[in-house]
């Protein structure tokens, strides 16, 4: 019996985890892709930025290399062409309805559309994926990141980055 219930939890940890894997290769294609700009920071790179030794010189460089270590994956998509940017819009708004992530905001102006999701286990302060969709009329940018992470937190690496969601997080 006991053997059955081991081989049970193993199944499910296997399901759930090759359910992940799969999920997190919907994106691989646009790696590949040479119309589609990325930029894809993994786990052991941001491991290694936490090691570097800096002193933090002010309050926000804290929050900033304090993030670092709780991030696993950082993945930027950025498409101009027509094409290009109706498969990441596609492909995102699939992942997001498959994965049951919830809208957090919805921002709209004459020059371009941002959508942030969150996965739906996330309570008010603690984010363990965050997708970002901003489209405009020039291009689409898609912004993937998971790890355990406030919005507060998420704001000081977008700025430090130059990402375009660091101005929309800090309005919240």
């Amino acid at each position: 019996m006991t053997k059955r219930i081991i081989n049970s939890i193993f199944f499910l940890y296997v399901l759930l985890n090759c359910s992940n894997l799969f999920a997190q290769d919907v994106f691989t294609k646009f790696e590949k892709d040479k119309n589609i700009n990325s930029v894809i920071v993994n786990k052991k790179m941001f491991e290694m930025m936490a090691n570097v030794k800096v002193e933090a010189t002010n309050p926000e460089e804290k929050v900033y290399f304090d993030l670092i270590k709780k991030l696993n994956h950082l993945r930027v998509f950025n498409a101009q062409r027509a094409e290009q940017k109706k498969q990441l819009s596609s492909t995102a708004n699939d992942y997001v309805k498959t994965n049951n992530l919830k809208e957090i905001i919805n921002k709209k102006d004459s020059q371009s559309a941002i959508v942030i999701f969150v996965d739906n286990a996330s309570n008010n302060k603690i984010i363990s994926e965050l997708v970002m969709i901003n489209e405009s009329t020039n291009e689409t940018i898609l912004v993937l990141i998971t790890g355990s992470f406030s919005l507060k937190e998420l704001s000081s690496l977008t700025k430090k980055m130059n990402l375009p969601l660091g101005n929309t997080l800090d309005k919240l």
